[in-house]
Protein backbone atom coordinates (compact mmCIF):
# COMPACT_ATOMS: atom_id res chain seq x y z
CA UNK A 1 0.00 0.00 0.00
CA UNK A 2 3.05 2.18 1.19
CA UNK A 3 4.44 1.90 -2.37
CA UNK A 4 1.66 2.25 -4.17
CA UNK A 5 0.55 5.62 -2.46
CA UNK A 6 4.30 6.72 -3.04
CA UNK A 7 4.07 6.41 -6.42
CA UNK A 8 0.80 8.31 -7.22
CA UNK A 9 1.99 10.76 -4.71
CA UNK A 10 -1.11 10.55 -2.48
CA UNK A 11 -1.49 11.78 0.85
CA UNK A 12 -4.06 8.50 2.41
CA UNK A 13 -5.01 9.01 5.77
CA UNK A 14 -6.69 6.54 7.94
CA UNK A 15 -8.74 6.42 11.29
CA UNK A 16 -8.15 10.23 11.95
CA UNK A 17 -9.75 10.62 15.50
CA UNK A 18 -8.08 14.29 16.63
CA UNK A 19 -10.07 16.47 18.46
CA UNK A 20 -14.15 15.93 17.26
CA UNK A 21 -13.01 13.72 13.94
CA UNK A 22 -14.35 10.41 14.14
CA UNK A 23 -12.11 7.90 12.28
CA UNK A 24 -11.67 9.63 9.24
CA UNK A 25 -10.37 8.55 6.40
CA UNK A 26 -9.52 10.70 3.58
CA UNK A 27 -7.18 10.40 0.09
CA UNK A 28 -5.76 14.13 -0.78
CA UNK A 29 -4.37 14.12 -4.66
CA UNK A 30 -1.68 15.05 -5.53
CA UNK A 31 -0.08 18.56 -6.58
CA UNK A 32 -3.49 20.26 -6.24
CA UNK A 33 -5.65 22.76 -4.41
CA UNK A 34 -7.62 20.90 -2.24
CA UNK A 35 -10.51 22.97 0.08
CA UNK A 36 -12.01 21.45 3.26
CA UNK A 37 -15.25 23.02 3.51
CA UNK A 38 -18.42 22.54 6.36
CA UNK A 39 -20.31 24.15 9.47
CA UNK A 40 -18.59 24.97 12.27
CA UNK A 41 -17.05 22.48 14.41
CA UNK A 42 -17.03 19.99 11.49
CA UNK A 43 -13.61 19.34 11.74
CA UNK A 44 -12.00 21.28 9.09
CA UNK A 45 -9.08 23.25 11.35
CA UNK A 46 -8.84 19.31 13.39
CA UNK A 47 -7.97 17.53 9.98
CA UNK A 48 -5.72 20.00 8.13
CA UNK A 49 -4.06 21.90 11.04
CA UNK A 50 -3.93 19.28 14.10
CA UNK A 51 -3.67 16.34 12.12
CA UNK A 52 -1.83 16.83 8.35
CA UNK A 53 0.16 19.77 9.28
CA UNK A 54 1.46 18.41 13.35
CA UNK A 55 2.53 15.10 11.28
CA UNK A 56 4.10 16.86 8.60
CA UNK A 57 6.22 18.85 10.93
CA UNK A 58 6.72 15.95 13.38
CA UNK A 59 8.28 13.68 11.04
CA UNK A 60 10.07 16.71 9.34
CA UNK A 61 11.26 17.84 13.30
CA UNK A 62 12.72 14.02 13.73
CA UNK A 63 14.95 13.73 10.48
CA UNK A 64 17.14 16.64 12.37
CA UNK A 65 19.58 16.57 14.46
CA UNK A 66 19.06 16.81 18.37
CA UNK A 67 20.59 20.38 18.73
CA UNK A 68 18.54 21.59 15.87
CA UNK A 69 15.74 20.41 17.01
CA UNK A 70 15.62 22.10 20.18
CA UNK A 71 14.83 25.40 17.96
CA UNK A 72 11.69 24.33 16.73
CA UNK A 73 8.18 23.75 17.72
CA UNK A 74 7.20 20.21 19.23
CA UNK A 75 4.21 18.93 17.84
CA UNK A 76 2.31 15.85 19.27
CA UNK A 77 1.51 12.96 17.48
CA UNK A 78 -2.17 12.88 16.28
CA UNK A 79 -4.36 10.68 16.98
CA UNK A 80 -4.80 8.75 13.41
CA UNK A 81 -3.92 5.10 12.36
CA UNK A 82 -1.80 5.81 9.68
CA UNK A 83 -0.79 8.65 7.23
CA UNK A 84 1.41 7.74 3.82
CA UNK A 85 2.75 10.14 1.54
CA UNK A 86 3.06 13.25 3.26
CA UNK A 87 5.54 15.54 3.12
CA UNK A 88 6.98 18.10 5.28
CA UNK A 89 4.55 21.38 5.86
CA UNK A 90 4.41 24.69 5.87
CA UNK A 91 1.23 26.14 8.25
CA UNK A 92 -0.33 29.73 7.79
CA UNK A 93 -2.04 31.57 10.46
CA UNK A 94 -5.88 31.97 9.75
CA UNK A 95 -5.23 36.13 10.67
CA UNK A 96 -3.59 38.92 9.10
CA UNK A 97 -0.94 39.83 10.92
CA UNK A 98 0.53 42.62 8.74
CA UNK A 99 -0.10 46.49 9.27
CA UNK A 100 1.76 47.78 6.80
CA UNK A 101 -0.73 49.01 4.16
CA UNK A 102 1.50 48.38 1.06
CA UNK A 103 1.93 44.79 1.94
CA UNK A 104 0.09 42.35 -0.22
CA UNK A 105 -0.08 38.77 -0.93
CA UNK A 106 2.24 38.88 -3.65
CA UNK A 107 4.89 41.28 -1.86
CA UNK A 108 4.26 39.00 1.12
CA UNK A 109 4.88 36.19 -1.05
CA UNK A 110 7.28 37.72 -3.66
CA UNK A 111 4.94 36.56 -6.67
CA UNK A 112 5.04 40.22 -6.97
CA UNK A 113 8.92 40.17 -8.10
CA UNK A 114 8.51 37.71 -10.82
CA UNK A 115 5.41 39.01 -12.12
CA UNK A 116 7.07 42.70 -12.56
CA UNK A 117 10.17 40.99 -14.63
CA UNK A 118 7.58 38.94 -16.59
CA UNK A 119 5.73 41.94 -17.22
CA UNK A 120 8.74 44.06 -18.19
CA UNK A 121 10.26 41.30 -20.70
CA UNK A 122 7.47 40.33 -22.46
CA UNK A 123 4.68 42.56 -21.83
CA UNK A 124 3.95 44.56 -24.95
CA UNK A 125 3.11 48.29 -25.02
CA UNK A 126 -0.07 49.42 -26.97
CA UNK A 127 -1.02 53.13 -28.04
CA UNK A 128 -3.37 54.21 -25.82
CA UNK A 129 -5.03 56.75 -28.52
CA UNK A 130 -5.08 54.22 -31.69
CA UNK A 131 -4.73 50.47 -30.00
CA UNK A 132 -1.57 50.11 -32.56
CA UNK A 133 1.51 48.13 -30.95
CA UNK A 134 4.11 50.09 -29.53
CA UNK A 135 7.76 48.83 -30.65
CA UNK A 136 11.17 49.98 -30.68
CA UNK A 137 13.22 49.46 -33.94
CA UNK A 138 17.03 48.85 -33.19
CA UNK A 139 19.75 49.29 -35.79
CA UNK A 140 19.86 45.02 -35.46
CA UNK A 141 16.05 44.95 -36.15
CA UNK A 142 16.27 47.15 -38.85
CA UNK A 143 18.84 45.51 -40.61
CA UNK A 144 17.31 42.21 -40.63
CA UNK A 145 14.18 43.79 -42.01
CA UNK A 146 15.81 45.52 -44.62
CA UNK A 147 18.24 41.93 -45.25
CA UNK A 148 15.03 40.23 -45.75
CA UNK A 149 13.90 42.06 -49.01
CA UNK A 150 14.23 40.18 -52.74
CA UNK A 151 17.89 39.42 -53.39
CA UNK A 152 19.47 42.43 -55.94
CA UNK A 153 17.04 45.05 -54.40
CA UNK A 154 18.93 48.56 -54.39
CA UNK A 155 18.45 50.50 -51.48
CA UNK A 156 19.18 54.22 -49.99
CA UNK A 157 20.05 54.37 -46.37
CA UNK A 158 19.51 58.48 -45.19
CA UNK A 159 18.09 60.39 -42.52
CA UNK A 160 16.15 63.64 -42.49
CA UNK A 161 18.43 66.93 -41.49
CA UNK A 162 16.88 69.79 -40.29
CA UNK A 163 17.35 73.17 -41.91
CA UNK A 164 17.93 75.75 -39.67
CA UNK A 165 19.26 79.39 -40.00
CA UNK A 166 22.20 80.53 -39.18
CA UNK A 167 23.70 83.25 -37.96
CA UNK A 168 24.48 86.84 -39.95
CA UNK A 169 26.85 86.62 -42.35
CA UNK A 170 29.44 89.76 -41.84
CA UNK A 171 30.13 91.25 -45.48
CA UNK A 172 32.62 94.13 -45.97
CA UNK A 173 31.22 97.26 -47.23
CA UNK A 174 31.99 98.07 -51.07
CA UNK A 175 35.01 100.29 -51.46
CA UNK A 176 34.35 104.19 -52.88
CA UNK A 177 36.70 106.33 -54.91
CA UNK A 178 37.69 109.41 -53.43
CA UNK A 179 36.33 111.07 -55.92
CA UNK A 180 32.90 109.70 -55.28
CA UNK A 181 33.30 109.36 -51.50
CA UNK A 182 31.14 112.89 -51.01
CA UNK A 183 32.43 114.93 -48.53
CA UNK A 184 35.04 113.87 -45.88
CA UNK A 185 34.20 112.42 -43.26
CA UNK A 186 31.02 111.55 -43.69
CA UNK A 187 29.80 108.22 -44.59
CA UNK A 188 32.78 106.55 -43.90
CA UNK A 189 33.10 102.39 -44.04
CA UNK A 190 29.11 102.60 -44.56
CA UNK A 191 27.70 101.67 -47.69
CA UNK A 192 24.37 103.03 -48.39
CA UNK A 193 21.11 102.09 -50.36
CA UNK A 194 19.29 104.36 -52.56
CA UNK A 195 17.13 106.67 -50.00
CA UNK A 196 20.12 107.30 -48.23
CA UNK A 197 19.39 104.17 -45.36
CA UNK A 198 22.17 101.96 -44.52
CA UNK A 199 23.22 98.26 -45.85
CA UNK A 200 21.97 95.58 -43.35
CA UNK A 201 24.55 92.50 -43.36
CA UNK A 202 23.26 89.70 -45.98
CA UNK A 203 22.56 86.57 -43.91
CA UNK A 204 23.69 82.89 -44.44
CA UNK A 205 21.18 81.33 -46.95
CA UNK A 206 19.97 78.71 -43.73
CA UNK A 207 20.36 75.82 -46.68
CA UNK A 208 23.83 76.91 -47.81
CA UNK A 209 24.88 76.40 -44.00
CA UNK A 210 23.22 73.10 -43.65
CA UNK A 211 25.16 71.71 -46.75
CA UNK A 212 28.05 73.52 -45.84
CA UNK A 213 27.57 71.52 -42.15
CA UNK A 214 27.13 68.45 -43.95
CA UNK A 215 30.00 68.05 -45.94
CA UNK A 216 32.27 68.98 -42.51
CA UNK A 217 30.30 65.82 -41.27
CA UNK A 218 31.60 63.55 -44.78
CA UNK A 219 28.00 63.31 -45.74
CA UNK A 220 27.87 63.72 -49.89
CA UNK A 221 24.63 62.94 -51.11
CA UNK A 222 21.01 64.12 -50.78
CA UNK A 223 17.62 62.53 -51.72
CA UNK A 224 15.77 65.11 -53.95
CA UNK A 225 13.00 64.29 -56.52
CA UNK A 226 13.26 60.46 -56.27
CA UNK A 227 17.28 60.97 -56.87
CA UNK A 228 20.53 60.85 -55.32
CA UNK A 229 22.35 64.14 -56.42
CA UNK A 230 25.99 64.83 -54.88
CA UNK A 231 26.00 68.01 -52.11
CA UNK A 232 28.19 70.29 -54.96
CA UNK A 233 25.38 69.87 -57.50
CA UNK A 234 22.53 70.80 -55.45
CA UNK A 235 21.04 73.93 -55.78
CA UNK A 236 20.46 75.57 -52.72
CA UNK A 237 17.85 78.52 -53.37
CA UNK A 238 15.71 75.69 -55.39
CA UNK A 239 15.33 73.86 -51.47
CA UNK A 240 14.97 77.46 -49.98
CA UNK A 241 11.48 76.20 -48.40
CA UNK A 242 12.06 72.97 -47.12
CA UNK A 243 12.36 72.38 -43.64
CA UNK A 244 14.19 69.47 -43.82
CA UNK A 245 16.77 67.65 -45.67
CA UNK A 246 16.98 64.08 -47.01
CA UNK A 247 20.64 62.68 -46.15
CA UNK A 248 21.72 60.02 -47.84
CA UNK A 249 24.41 57.74 -45.77
CA UNK A 250 24.67 54.39 -47.65
CA UNK A 251 24.04 52.84 -51.17
CA UNK A 252 24.03 49.38 -51.28
CA UNK A 253 22.53 46.26 -52.66
CA UNK A 254 20.66 43.38 -50.98
CA UNK A 255 23.14 40.49 -51.18
CA UNK A 256 25.17 38.42 -49.83
CA UNK A 257 25.44 38.69 -45.86
CA UNK A 258 25.00 42.91 -45.45
CA UNK A 259 23.86 42.63 -41.62
CA UNK A 260 27.07 44.07 -39.97
CA UNK A 261 26.85 47.04 -43.45
CA UNK A 262 23.18 47.71 -42.55
CA UNK A 263 23.77 48.01 -39.13
CA UNK A 264 26.53 50.53 -39.02
CA UNK A 265 24.63 52.86 -41.44
CA UNK A 266 21.30 52.55 -39.29
CA UNK A 267 23.32 53.27 -36.52
CA UNK A 268 24.89 55.91 -38.16
CA UNK A 269 21.37 57.19 -39.30
CA UNK A 270 19.90 56.79 -36.32
CA UNK A 271 22.63 59.46 -34.71
CA UNK A 272 22.62 62.25 -36.81
CA UNK A 273 18.54 61.79 -37.51
CA UNK A 274 17.79 62.21 -33.93
CA UNK A 275 16.76 58.56 -33.10
CA UNK A 276 14.95 57.97 -36.46
CA UNK A 277 16.05 56.84 -40.47
CA UNK A 278 14.37 55.96 -43.39
CA UNK A 279 15.43 53.46 -46.45
CA UNK A 280 14.28 54.10 -50.05
CA UNK A 281 13.90 51.23 -52.41
CA UNK A 282 15.43 52.10 -55.86
CA UNK A 283 13.04 50.48 -58.29
CA UNK A 284 10.15 52.19 -60.07
CA UNK A 285 7.78 52.15 -57.08
CA UNK A 286 10.52 53.33 -55.26
CA UNK A 287 9.03 52.67 -51.41
CA UNK A 288 9.76 54.23 -48.25
CA UNK A 289 10.77 52.58 -45.12
CA UNK A 290 10.73 54.79 -42.23
CA UNK A 291 12.40 53.27 -38.79
CA UNK A 292 12.50 55.04 -35.37
CA UNK A 293 14.45 53.61 -32.37
CA UNK A 294 11.87 56.28 -30.39
CA UNK A 295 9.50 54.05 -27.92
CA UNK A 296 6.88 56.08 -29.63
CA UNK A 297 3.89 55.18 -31.89
CA UNK A 298 3.97 55.40 -35.73
CA UNK A 299 0.90 56.78 -35.72
CA UNK A 300 -0.25 59.40 -32.72
CA UNK A 301 3.96 60.17 -31.96
CA UNK A 302 2.99 59.59 -28.42
CA UNK A 303 6.39 58.41 -26.78
CA UNK A 304 6.15 55.99 -23.78
CA UNK A 305 8.57 54.13 -21.33
CA UNK A 306 10.18 50.91 -22.39
CA UNK A 307 8.93 48.03 -20.22
CA UNK A 308 11.26 48.00 -16.71
CA UNK A 309 10.04 46.33 -13.72
CA UNK A 310 10.00 49.29 -11.72
CA UNK A 311 7.05 50.19 -13.94
CA UNK A 312 4.64 47.78 -12.54
CA UNK A 313 5.85 48.78 -9.16
CA UNK A 314 3.16 50.31 -7.04
CA UNK A 315 5.78 50.70 -4.42
CA UNK A 316 7.83 53.12 -6.97
CA UNK A 317 6.90 56.63 -7.82
CA UNK A 318 7.54 55.37 -11.71
CA UNK A 319 4.91 52.71 -11.35
CA UNK A 320 2.22 54.14 -8.78
CA UNK A 321 -0.46 55.23 -9.74
CA UNK A 322 -0.66 59.09 -9.63
CA UNK A 323 -4.44 59.36 -7.90
CA UNK A 324 -3.81 57.04 -4.89
CA UNK A 325 0.17 56.63 -4.70
CA UNK A 326 0.43 53.08 -5.06
CA UNK A 327 -2.07 52.42 -1.32
CA UNK A 328 -5.23 51.19 -3.80
CA UNK A 329 -7.17 54.09 -2.32
CA UNK A 330 -8.38 57.66 -2.39
CA UNK A 331 -10.45 59.58 0.40
CA UNK A 332 -12.81 61.45 -1.52
CA UNK A 333 -16.25 63.75 0.23
CA UNK A 334 -19.46 61.43 0.11
CA UNK A 335 -21.67 64.18 -0.14
CA UNK A 336 -24.56 61.63 1.41
CA UNK A 337 -22.78 61.20 4.81
CA UNK A 338 -21.88 65.19 4.76
CA UNK A 339 -25.87 66.07 4.32
CA UNK A 340 -27.53 62.95 5.01
CA UNK A 341 -30.91 64.51 4.99
CA UNK A 342 -31.56 66.49 2.28
CA UNK A 343 -35.07 67.79 3.65
CA UNK A 344 -33.01 69.94 6.56
CA UNK A 345 -31.89 73.20 5.98
CA UNK A 346 -28.31 74.37 7.15
CA UNK A 347 -30.12 76.30 10.31
CA UNK A 348 -31.56 72.52 11.10
CA UNK A 349 -28.14 71.07 11.18
CA UNK A 350 -28.38 69.62 7.73
CA UNK A 351 -24.12 69.24 7.49
CA UNK A 352 -23.94 66.23 9.83
CA UNK A 353 -20.44 66.68 10.99
CA UNK A 354 -21.00 70.08 12.05
CA UNK A 355 -23.37 69.57 13.79
CA UNK A 356 -21.98 68.11 16.63
CA UNK A 357 -20.64 70.84 19.62
CA UNK A 358 -16.84 70.40 18.98
CA UNK A 359 -17.12 71.79 15.56
CA UNK A 360 -19.89 74.48 16.28
CA UNK A 361 -17.51 76.82 15.10
CA UNK A 362 -17.40 75.58 11.66
CA UNK A 363 -20.56 76.24 11.79
CA UNK A 364 -20.80 79.80 13.17
CA UNK A 365 -17.84 80.67 10.40
CA UNK A 366 -20.36 79.03 7.63
CA UNK A 367 -23.25 81.53 8.68
CA UNK A 368 -20.74 84.57 9.02
CA UNK A 369 -19.77 84.00 5.43
CA UNK A 370 -23.34 83.59 4.35
CA UNK A 371 -24.10 86.76 5.13
CA UNK A 372 -21.93 88.36 2.63
CA UNK A 373 -22.75 85.84 0.05
CA UNK A 374 -26.40 85.74 0.68
CA UNK A 375 -26.58 82.24 1.12
CA UNK A 376 -30.11 81.40 2.48
CA UNK A 377 -29.61 79.48 5.62
CA UNK A 378 -33.99 78.14 6.02
CA UNK A 379 -34.23 76.79 2.99
CA UNK A 380 -34.27 72.81 2.59
CA UNK A 381 -30.35 71.38 1.09
CA UNK A 382 -31.97 70.07 -1.65
CA UNK A 383 -33.73 73.46 -2.44
CA UNK A 384 -30.26 75.27 -2.75
CA UNK A 385 -29.29 76.58 -6.12
CA UNK A 386 -25.80 74.58 -7.50
CA UNK A 387 -23.59 78.01 -6.74
CA UNK A 388 -25.02 77.82 -3.22
CA UNK A 389 -24.13 74.62 -2.73
CA UNK A 390 -20.53 74.96 -4.14
CA UNK A 391 -19.88 77.74 -2.03
CA UNK A 392 -20.77 75.48 1.29
CA UNK A 393 -18.38 72.64 -0.19
CA UNK A 394 -15.76 74.57 -1.74
CA UNK A 395 -15.48 78.39 0.24
CA UNK A 396 -14.55 80.93 -0.65
CA UNK A 397 -11.23 82.71 -0.25
CA UNK A 398 -12.39 86.57 0.05
CA UNK A 399 -14.62 85.24 3.31
CA UNK A 400 -11.95 83.32 4.59
CA UNK A 401 -14.35 80.61 4.43
CA UNK A 402 -12.69 77.11 4.27
CA UNK A 403 -15.70 74.68 3.22
CA UNK A 404 -16.29 71.30 3.86
CA UNK A 405 -13.77 69.57 1.31
CA UNK A 406 -11.26 72.21 3.87
CA UNK A 407 -12.84 70.97 7.18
Amino acid sequence: MAATTARRGEIVIRGARTHNLKNVDVTLPPRSLVVMTGVSGSGKSSLAFDTIYAEGQRRYVESLSAYARQFLERMEKPDVDSIEGICPAIAIRQKNSIRNPRSTVGTTTEIHDYLRLLYARVGRTYCRGCGLEVIRETAEVVARRLGGLPEGTRLLIGFDMPVVAGAPLAVEPPLEDDDEAGVEGEGEGEAELPGGQPHLPDLLDPVAETLAALRRKGFGRLFIEGQAVPLDDVDSAALRDRTALQVIVDRLKVEGDLRARLTDSIETAYTEGGGAAFAVEVNDAGSVHRFSERFECRACSIPYELPQPRLFSFNNPFGACPICHGFGNVIELDMDLVVPDQAKSIQQNAIEPWSKPHYRAQLTELKRAAKSRGLRLDVPWKSLSDEEKRFVIEGDPQTAYEGVRGF
